[in-house]
């Protein structure tokens, strides 16, 4: 099943109506779907089109909500009512090949917190998944953690979003990341619990052929079993060798298949995008943005990412045109290479890493690398691009993919401290699958550099007489005046 919205729950305490408080974070978060607003408490539920339907609701301390973004005709309200309990399913991609019922049926027969954690443990894919049963509310989100959800728990409350502006309207300074593979039941205790998380791997000693034709196969599987069931689907497409080899791979699928080139105008690496796109044979739908375009989209991914990061919100602005020039193009799940940098060494700080530590240290900073990528990077793209109405896919996020490639010794990835080029062994492995070698040894370019826009950030931030980071802090601060949010943003409780 695949459902695109924002995820709203709480359990209040002392006797405070839940719904005042519910309205307020379904509010916050009406940029991620609108469509349809759905509630449940223990005693009933609402489907309506208008939030103020919902004062109509009976106070009650415990509900959960989703706000709805149509995608295709078909995409269901929720939450979902199946025997005893209410569910809601946000997700982009979800490994069972299971029906609607059978999905359903599988969350249903156990506990809420047992079926959530047989469903974490055995499936891999980009989920965020809540049940109401009676008074209890349990949630759970993806291994990976691909899908963005923030919790809040404290003496008054305890509470569950999509984005941390849902936390935010209730007052709260900040939201804590809801931990990728965890699960938790609202109220219960202080913070989720872990199910099923990313771990170190034991290195496995093979020969390179064998090494590469194992990642050839892992990787062409990844992308398959993403690509079932679709039909006109995108590449957000950069001519590097993580979208390169995805192109591919996705242009041996019977799909209708669009390269979309974003960037700004007369930047470079556009002319080399398109032309590694036609070296694939792949149809090309390019946008080309002027320094004025940039700060536009930027304002718009700092409400979306709700932070200030310079990197991250480089990631956000590219993946954002991908987006929206997908929604143009009638095209509604975009993939993309993000991912292998992580779990291949393919940053260039990587090399810095083997110099001073060797490969015991790069083995672990690639760990540290994956197992954090939700935060780093993951949350920026999804929130930046979630309210095109453009779901995107991650092939090189695969969990069976990620265990192997972090099995991998660091020699294979990073030749030596002096290697500019990096990724070694996922270079051979495209190559092996067909990848043109040309495409295959393209040197790594971070987005926000290939794209123009780290540059534009900067002349912005320049013009104003300030440093980067102090101009993204005022925009936010500008933004989220409203909020009661502390500066500068950590993590911490409610």
């Amino acid at each position: 099943m695949q459902a695109m919205g924002a995820v709203s729950a709480i359990r209040t305490k002392r006797g405070v109506n839940a719904i005042p408080l519910l309205i307020k974070m379904m509010t916050a978060q009406v940029h991620r779907g609108d469509d349809v607003f759905g509630v449940a408490t223990p005693r009933e539920s609402l489907f309506t089109g208008h939030l103020t339907d919902l004062d109509e609701l009976q106070s009650t301390n415990t509900a959960i909500a989703y706000n709805l973004m149509r995608v295709v005709p078909g995409d269901l309200p929720q939450p979902r009512l199946y025997r005893d309990r209410y569910i809601i399913i946000e997700s982009d991609y979800l490994e069972s090949l299971a029906s609607f019922d059978e999905l359903m049926n599988y969350l249903s027969a156990e506990t809420p917190d047992r079926s959530l954690t047989r469903l974490v443990s055995e499936f891999d894919g980009q989920y965020t998944i809540v049940i109401l049963k009676d008074e209890e509310v349990s949630a759970a989100r993806d291994p990976v953690g691909l899908k963005p959800l923030y919790y809040c728990s404290n003496n008054d409350l305890a509470a569950l979003s999509t984005e941390k502006k849902g936390l935010w309207s209730l007052g709260a300074k900040n939201a804590r990341t809801f931990p990728p593979g965890h699960v938790w039941t609202l109220g219960e205790s202080e913070s989720p619990h872990p199910i099923r998380q990313i771990t170190p791997q034991r290195v496995m000693q093979r020969e390179v052929k064998e090494t590469s034709e194992l990642l050839g196969s892992l990787l062409r599987k990844s992308v398959a079993e993403r690509g079932l069931g679709l039909g006109k689907v995108g590449i957000s497409f950069s001519g590097g060798v993580d979208s390169s080899v995805t192109a591919y791979l996705l242009s041996r699928l019977e799909l209708d298949l669009y390269a979309f080139v974003v960037g700004v105008r007369s930047h470079p690496a556009l002319d080399w995008a398109l032309e590694a796109a036609e070296l694939l044979g792949v149809k090309v739908k390019t946008q080309e943005y002027a320094p004025e375009d940039v700060e536009k989209t930027l304002r718009r991914c700092v409400w979306r990412v709700e932070e200030a990061n310079p990197v991250k919100l480089g990631i956000a602005i590219p993946l954002c045109w991908s987006a929206n020039l997908a929604k143009k193009s009638g095209v509604s799940t975009v993939f993309t290479g993000q991912g292998a940098d992580e779990l291949f060494a393919g940053y260039h700080r990587f090399l810095r890493v083997m110099r001073e530590g060797g490969e015991s240290s790069l083995r672990n900073a690639v760990f540290e690398s994956v197992r954090d990528a939700h935060e780093a990077s993951y949350h920026a793209g999804e929130q930046a691009t979630a309210p095109e109405r453009v779901r995107m896919l991650h092939p090189f996020t695969d969990w069976e993919l990620i265990g192997f490639g972090l099995s991998i010794p660091p020699s294979l990835k990073i030749q030596s401290p002096d290697d500019g080029l990096r990724k070694r062994i996922l270079r051979r492995a495209c190559v092996d699958l067909g990848l043109p070698k040309q495409l295959a040894d393209v040197p790594k370019k971070a987005m926000q550099y290939s794209t123009g826009v780290d540059n534009c950030i900067r002349a912005s931030a320049k013009n104003r007489g300030l440093a980067t980071k102090v101009y993204l802090s005022q925009m936010f601060e500008e933004i989220f005046h409203g909020f009661r949010v502390e500066r500068p943003v950590h993590r911490m409780s409610c």
